[in-house]
């Protein structure tokens, strides 16, 4: 085994595991939350919210799997992703007033709750200090989300399953850069990195069978972008890695790592494929 062999075994061998259920999911992601949230803490010295930079304010993303789109299942991933520490100074804005309405009668929530479409000037957003949790936002209400923003300016924002398109790098993509210079909003939306993600697939393979996958990154500790996202296949009980990219993985990127990863154990899988439609769930967004 050469010393580049090694060193990605054995990089491969400390990697964050892939959850086994999604409370597992919720805990990686706020464990990841928490940890981006302090060193960026630690690297600025603490500021009070009479020091507003929303430039520079820490803009953080995590996408957790949910069985279903419900009321309930918003109010868990906002429930996880403030966690207890710091959860009476957090801020969840969720992307339907129903949610609002229903994690303001679950016993135990201590987060200031507010609806897409809610009122919330200022002078309320700069009552707390905490992080501005934007949970299930719909692409549509991006800009409702970038004035919810700009009312807590200076406050970390953490995009929680939020249904617009991301690199996931903080950055604006090369489509949006080639037509010259992003609007307001596409710098928002583009502003967000990807601190966790889980993302199952289901995989369809010849002619019936199926693959369980997922692309998965999670950040420990460390710049997010030196965190690979990588592309797994379920053998068995555990996931096996058979792809990693230092940028969120296209459609494309997914179906040439699965494939090679079976060519490789067979020959025969060779003349195979993938078909493009059984790739699901990749960005976990409405289309």
């Amino acid at each position: 085994m050469t010393t580049t062999t090694a060193a990605t075994a054995a990089a491969k061998e400390d990697a964050p595991v892939p959850p086994t259920g999604q409370a597992e999911a919720f805990e990686q992601a706020r464990v990841a939350v928490a940890r981006a949230l302090d060193k960026k803490s630690k690297k600025q010295g603490k500021r009070k919210s009479s020091v507003k930079s929303f430039a520079s304010a820490t803009r953080l993303c995590v996408e957790l799997p949910v069985a279903d789109d419900s009321d309930g299942a918003l109010v868990a991933m906002a429930s996880a992703t403030v966690g207890r520490e710091g959860a009476k100074e957090a801020t969840c804005v969720f992307g339907r007033a129903s949610a609002a309405a229903l994690a303001r009668a679950t016993p135990g929530v201590e987060y200031e709750v507010v609806s897409i479409d809610e009122p919330w000037p200022p002078a309320m957003a700069c009552e707390r200090d905490g992080i501005i949790a934007l949970v299930g936002v719909a692409a549509e209400d991006a800009d409702k989300a970038a004035r919810k923003g700009r009312a807590g300016e200076g406050r970390p924002i953490v995009a929680v399953n939020v249904e617009w398109e991301h690199d996931g790098d903080g950055g604006v993509n090369f489509d949006q850069m080639r037509t010259g210079e992003p609007t307001e909003l596409e710098a928002f939306t583009n502003s967000f990195v990807v601190v966790y993600s889980f993302l199952p697939l289901s995989i369809q393979i010849g002619w019936g069978g199926n693959l369980e996958g997922a692309v998965f990154k999670c950040v420990r500790g460390g710049a997010p972008a030196g965190s690979p996202w990588r592309i797994m296949v379920k053998e068995g009980a555990k996931f096996d890695q058979v792809g990693a990219m230092q940028r969120r993985p296209q459609q494309s990127d997914i179906e040439a790592a699965l494939y090679n990863s079976m060519a490789a154990k067979s020959p025969v899988n060779k003349g195979v494929g993938f078909f493009r439609e059984g790739v699901q769930g990749l960005f976990n967004k409405k289309k």
